[in-house]
């Protein structure tokens, strides 16, 4: 039986019309759909946008720093971490140089470099770098912000890698409450609660770690819908049932993981296959033990 899933997000730093020196520029809403792309599973084609972008603006800074923030990223998700690693690093330098050092855009992008640099492996450098982000940003945005919980979500995950559970969990409870301070849910609700689930499976909590996904997959689909997060928590719960021996409903969850994702046109994805993998466990177990299924 694969494990489960640890999970965080990058954080998308974009200009927005709200910035003074983004005001002006010309060049937002081509930066908005090269971007775009990459959400729409089109890496490459947005790495090629963004080149085009930056051609057309080589004198704007900011222009070229998310440029490579969005580089950064596409090429981590092609799976090029020098690249990726990169571009990051030159986005964290330009933004510091024409924003500041605590600029939103400057945090955010620290951020992305700590969860590049936790994908490759180099976890003291993500921790130093993601501690520093955190803060900054408590100090520019105060300790109860929005901007913080994310930082403190990001921050987990280093702890988590280098299973630290205890300041992981720390960390993610208090981002959690911050987020349920504003009355109303969001997304990264569900990666908290996911990730909360998974320190209770590695603790040996498995009933406590099935309920926290549960909330996760209850709220993701309230908030998202057919979504390849709510795949994702049906894949997560059906590997937690699984783990406590309750083959049939591991199976029904792990059987709309699998079938929600290829309806995303994500069925041949790392999070699929291992899905599909879990699932044919699960068939063997009921098979070789129907009574018990």
């Amino acid at each position: 039986m694969l494990k489960n899933r640890h999970c965080c997000v990058w954080i998308c730093c974009k200009a927005e019309r709200s910035c003074p020196m983004a005001s002006q520029r010309q060049w937002l809403g081509d930066l908005r759909a090269a971007l775009d792309l990459m959400k729409q599973g089109q890496p490459q084609s947005c790495i090629e946008a963004l080149e085009k972008l930056a051609a057309r603006y080589p004198d704007d800074a900011l222009c070229r720093a998310l440029v490579l923030d969005g580089m950064g990223r596409a090429n981590f998700a092609l799976q090029r971490p020098e690249a990726a690693i990169k571009a990051l690093e030159d986005s964290v330098e330009l933004l510091r140089s024409t924003l500041g050092p605590t600029a939103p855009m400057t945090l955010g992008a620290m951020q992305n470099l700590a969860h590049a640099l936790l994908g490759i492996g180099k976890v003291e450098e993500s921790l130093a770098i993601g501690r520093e982000s955190l803060h900054l940003t408590v100090e520019v945005c105060g300790p109860d912000s929005p901007q913080v919980a994310e930082a403190q979500l990001r921050l987990s995950a280093a702890y988590y890698r280098k299973r630290d559970f205890d300041r992981a969990e720390s960390l993610m409870r208090k981002a959690k409450e911050i987020w349920e301070k504003q009355g109303f849910c969001v997304p990264q609700l569900g990666v908290c609660l996911n990730n909360l689930g998974r320190i209770c499976e590695e603790r040996g909590q498995i009933n406590e770690g099935i309920a926290l996904h549960r909330q996760a997959l209850a709220l993701r689909r309230e908030l998202l819908g057919e979504n390849d997060e709510t795949a994702f928590s049906l894949g997560n719960l059906g590997v937690a049932l699984a783990s406590d021996g309750q083959w049939r409903e591991a199976a029904e969850s792990l059987q709309a993981a699998v079938e929600m994702y290829d309806r995303l046109g994500l069925g041949n994805g790392e999070e699929a296959q291992g899905y599909k993998k879990n699932l044919e466990v699960c068939l063997q177990a009921m098979a070789d033990t129907p009574s018990k299924a």
